[in-house]
């Protein structure tokens, strides 16, 4: 019956679909549609939307009634998986892959919709092979599965603007990662002297190289309503998704901007005015809060020619608004906004980012000493370190008396400066 219920609701859609487009068609100029068609138009096509989604609805629900007519399935093929593993056989056709990822999902689903208290209970119930499809640690911390994870490390670039310029990402599995397996290399012509006493690259800072990057805890907590909780599996699996991928974001930028190496990453402000890993090279205002053109396009050649082909400028909130008004001698302006969505905004025909965590300009007329817009190469001269892993807390009690639960989000990231002469300093 839900065939022929899902095929009546798209038919539905599909007519709806059909009468907008002719009410369209009759404009040859779409901006003279008049306010009433218009109208007319929102209304079909909202409708349609309505029945595209029931449609959907009617889907998934036979989906799930033919999944419960054999639940037995799913626990069966992940035995049989198991066992092939354990011989270190492979077996073919045998629909693994599919069912290990259709119950972690549910197993996940089902772990982060009930109670703390209620769990012990629950998990007593499973056998090894179910329990291993929510893999718990000791402080209850459930695993989000890597095919819930996975997606919010991929939309990570898109949220957040340092990622999305593409600094050099490390997958690691420990809580550091070694520098000198990167900045370690050496090359010369004829016969190479080898001298593991000396700095081989000559971008690391000589005096103070950072060989290690820390990973830390990086975690984000959200409040879902008791209703959203109890909605169906891939709802709220979407919805974790989303809140993650935004909060991590942000906390991510900020990090990557400014911060201090304290339980965060080290961030391209706090290495431009640290004494450990600083990046030295720099371009002064003549007054604080006045950024100039030919200021700007200087601080390209403060970095080395390798280091400039593949620039971006990274500017805080204040400092992107006075650029984008600069303009040059024909009143055109030298900030071009970008012209295809996903690709960043240019200055001189480079990258151009804003990045919130950068400090503000000075006062106008002061001197100052921090960087409110940073030029260089976030591939060669900055390291994100990923665990690529997240795990999920219920608190249960906290905020029961407004109708949510609350969610302990916790990955680990690390982030610094790898080659400091990558980057180049605007003191404003």
């Amino acid at each position: 019956m839900s065939q022929v219920a899902q095929k009546a609701l798209t038919a539905k859609a599909l007519q709806c679909i059909s009468l907008a487009r002719q009410i369209h068609d009759r404009y040859p100029d779409p901006t003279k549609i008049s306010a009433d068609d218009a109208v007319k138009m929102q209304n079909l096509l909202g409708e349609a939307q309505r029945l595209r989604g029931l449609a959907e609805l009617e889907g998934t629900q036979e989906a799930m009634e033919t999944w419960g007519a054999q639940p037995d399935q799913i626990p069966a093929a992940l035995r049989a998986e198991a066992q092939v593993a354990a011989s270190g056989g492979q077996v073919e056709g045998s629909g693994y892959a599919e069912a290990r990822k259709a119950r972690q999902l549910e197993m996940f689903a089902k772990a982060i919709k009930m109670k703390n208290s209620d769990r012990p209970a629950w998990l007593a119930t499973l056998d090894v092979v179910e329990k291993a499809a929510i893999v718990e640690d000791a402080t209850g911390e459930v695993i989000v599965p890597h095919d819930i994870a996975g997606p919010i490390f991929k939309t990570l670039p898109h949220l957040g603007s340092f990622r999305g310029s593409g600094p050099t990402v490390r997958p690691t599995t420990g809580n550091k990662v070694d520098l000198r397996s990167l900045t370690g290399a050496t090359a010369g012509w004829g016969k190479l002297e080898i001298n593991p006493a000396s700095t081989v690259d000559a971008n690391v800072v000589p005096s103070t190289p950072v060989d290690v990057i820390e990973v830390h805890d990086l975690t984000a907590m959200s409040r879902i309503g008791v209703d959203e909780l109890a909605d169906t599996d891939a709802n709220l699996i979407a919805l974790i998704q989303d809140i993650v991928g935004q909060q991590v974001a942000q906390m991510e930028d900020d990090a990557f901007a400014a911060g201090n190496g304290v339980s965060k990453p080290w961030g391209l402000a706090a290495r431009a005015t640290s004494a450990a890993n600083q990046i030295t090279q720099a371009v002064t205002a003549a007054g604080g809060a006045t950024p100039t053109g030919d200021d700007l396009k200087s601080l390209q050649y403060r970095v080395p020619t390798r280091f400039w082909q593949n620039g971006a400028y990274f500017s805080a909130n204040d400092a992107a608004e006075k650029i984008a008004l600069l303009k040059d001698a024909n009143s055109n302006y030298l900030w071009q906004p970008s012209v295809r969505a996903g690709e960043p905004d240019t200055l001189f025909g480079k990258r151009f980012y804003r990045l919130e965590g950068l400090p503000s300009m000075g006062a106008p007329g002061t001197p100052v000493t921090e960087p409110s817009v940073i030029f260089g190469d976030p591939a060669l001269g900055y390291l994100v370190a990923d665990r690529q892993s997240i795990t999920v807390q219920r608190l249960d009690e906290r905020y029961a008396e407004l109708g949510l639960v609350a969610f302990l989000f916790k990955m680990r990231v690390g982030g610094d400066v790898m080659r400091p002469a990558a980057f180049a300093k605007y003191l404003l």
